[in-house]
């Protein structure tokens, strides 16, 4: 089967090499992987990189990340589709066991854990994707992706059907696109993590400035409940359930924001 893996880049030669080398070495006897790099107008070697190591490089102008994101899924040929930022990177065995896990249970997204990793490649716990009863108005309510978008692999059938992610939004295109596919349905949780977040402090959904914060509001007033008292229970009850069962990312998360105060 063939796997995409899809990665916006501008000026990534920072990290690039890892995220490339960690999905090339992704084909088994079950897994052909189609790297995709959609790059914005890079000046440092980013598109000479991934092309010499094998990928499809698309150029040219976007709209954001999301846009991009969307050119090179819609310009691709895999049948399960998956995001890749730049400076992430996926798993020994990622997209094995994403393929496998299809194959058994035919679902139309599948969506696996994630492991957060600092600038220097240092490990700060995992975070599961919550479990089927999280319903969409439920994670709307959250006010944030809680679904580890780099360890998400989608049906090229649903991705289409869902339009792709919506490129007006520049913060919370994920947040949005994910809520939009589990009011569709369900995904396929896999108990393992297939991929590495980097955080570095310039990850563009970790600002959390005026406008990602409206963006987000927004996608709570579009999916959540439109009772305040319901969405903030929502809130609150999604929020103890990821913070308990994800306790060393969940005081990794703690302690780097009393840090970045």
């Amino acid at each position: 089967m063939i796997v995409t893996v899809v990665t916006p880049t501008l000026n990534a030669m920072e990290y690039i090499a890892e995220c490339v080398e960690s999905a090339r070495h992704q084909t088994t006897d079950k897994v052909e992987v189609e790297h995709v790099v959609v790059d914005g107008g890079s000046n440092d070697g980013t598109v000479e990189f991934a092309r010499s190591h094998g990928c499809v490089v698309l150029t040219g102008e976007d709209e954001g990340i999301f846009d991009a994101i969307n050119r090179g899924s819609f310009n691709s040929s895999g049948t399960l589709l998956g995001f890749l930022g730049a400076d992430d990177t996926l798993l020994p065995g990622a997209l094995d066991t994403i393929v496998r896990a299809y194959e058994r249970h035919g679902e139309p997204w599948l969506v696996g854990r994630v492991r957060w990793i600092d600038a220097d490649g240092t490990a700060h716990g995992d975070l599961s994707a919550p479990p089927s009863w999280v319903s969409a108005p439920m994670l709307a309510s959250l006010g944030w992706n809680c679904i580890p978008h780099t360890s998400t692999y989608m049906h090229r059938d649903l991705f289409e059907q869902l339009g792709g992610f919506n490129k007006a939004l520049k913060y919370s295109g994920d947040y949005e696109f994910f809520v939009r596919a589990r009011r569709r349905g369900s995904y396929l949780r896999i108990h393992r993590a297939l991929s590495c977040f980097r955080r570095h402090g310039q990850n563009m959904s970790m600002r959390a400035d005026a406008a990602q914060l409206a963006e987000n509001e927004a996608v709570a007033q579009s999916f959540g409940p439109s009772a305040p008292w319901r969405r903030l229970t929502y809130q609150y009850f999604v929020k103890l359930w990821l913070n308990g069962e994800n306790l060393p990312w969940s005081v990794h998360k703690r302690l780097a924001a009393v840090r970045a105060r």
